[in-house]
């Protein structure tokens, strides 16, 4: 009797000492999440003030939307000018139209901007792991900000096969158990924060420009590296997730009596058997929005427009001057 009472005490220290290790556990989770959203939401330089500075303060008449394409391609000061209205360029690099979807969202939840121009890259519409993992950049928010929760919660349920053992097995949103840890939200941040405190970004309403000149043998690299990475894809499909986003903006944007264009940017070489360009002209039709593509536009048909696969400078102010007499054209 004495041996069993002994074995009983020592399980229950054991079970002790585990809870109280978890409840440290917790609670120290708890405040690393407190310093690091006090750290985030004081940010007033770099990325993170970027998105903040888009999601709650932005009131431009006209706003840009989409990836690093936007960003470098579209000179706002520049469209602004043209246009007599201001202008914000929200393209952030590295995201994609699951990005523009929660930015137009939070954009509407507090201003009504004439105008919200979305670039639309091709390839972006097509499912990439990566883009999934990115929205990582909504994470900080999905506390106080239930209008990106929808499109944060994807990161758990990305190309989720319903059929799978392991589905039926555990049949629930990963990502929404791993988003009660509150540091879980500010995952690799920490340098891009500290980053934020001692070197000062600026931008010219959001337009980040780039000042090189791409050389004919540089073009074609990043056109055969391109095609090489499209040839490797294993089951290659438009992100069902990312058309649902496309027509979410539209129909915002509708809702709210804002003025809403896709276009498509000047690239280094068009595909032009690639159906993102059907979908995306169907798309447009059966909403009665307006789609501009320069993709195949001669005009830009010059290496001295381009830096990378972006545009440079150069090129960036002579698309911007084109679209503005079209945008115009939609705003009167």
């Amino acid at each position: 009797m004495q041996a069993n009472s002994s074995i009983s005490n020592s399980k229950t220290k054991f079970l002790k000492r585990i809870l109280l290790l978890l409840a440290v556990l917790i609670l120290l989770d708890q405040l690393v999440g407190i310093v690091m959203h006090k750290l985030y939401f004081s940010s007033a330089s770099g990325p993170e003030y970027e998105t903040t500075f888009g999601f709650t303060k932005v009131n431009a008449d006209v706003i840009i939307t989409g990836s690093s394409k936007a960003r470098r391609n579209y000179n706002t000061p520049l469209i602004s000018d043209i246009l007599k209205l201001s202008c914000y360029n929200a393209g952030h690099d590295g995201q994609s139209l699951l990005f523009s979807y929660a930015m137009t969202k939070m954009i509407l939840s507090h201003h009504l901007p004439k105008m919200i121009v979305v670039e639309m890259f091709p390839e972006e519409l097509y499912y990439k792991e990566v883009h999934y993992d990115r929205l990582n950049i909504l994470l900080p928010y999905y506390s106080d900000y239930p209008e990106i929760r929808e499109i944060a919660n994807w990161r758990g349920t990305r190309n989720e096969d319903t059929l799978s053992f392991s589905y039926k097995l555990f049949p629930f949103n990963t990502e929404k158990i791993k988003l009660l840890s509150q540091s879980y939200r500010y995952n690799s941040m920490w340098l891009d924060l500290i980053k934020g405190i001692f070197k000062k970004q600026k931008t010219d309403s959001g337009y980040l420009p780039l000042n090189k000149t791409i050389t004919e043998s540089e073009k074609q690299k990043y056109i055969e590296e391109f095609e090489l990475t499209i040839k490797r894809e294993r089951n290659r499909h438009i992100d069902p997730n990312k058309v649902k986003s496309l027509k979410g903006i539209i129909n915002l944007c509708k809702q709210k009596r804002v003025e809403v264009v896709l276009v498509m940017s000047p690239v280094l070489k068009k595909y032009a058997d690639d159906p993102v360009y059907k979908l995306i002209e169907s798309i447009s039709l059966s909403h009665n929005i307006s789609f501009f593509d320069f993709t195949d536009d001669s005009r830009f048909n010059n290496i001295e427009y381009f830096a990378d696969n972006h545009m440079n400078k150069v090129g960036s102010t002579f698309f911007s001057s084109i679209l503005s007499e079209k945008l115009k054209s939609v705003l009167h």
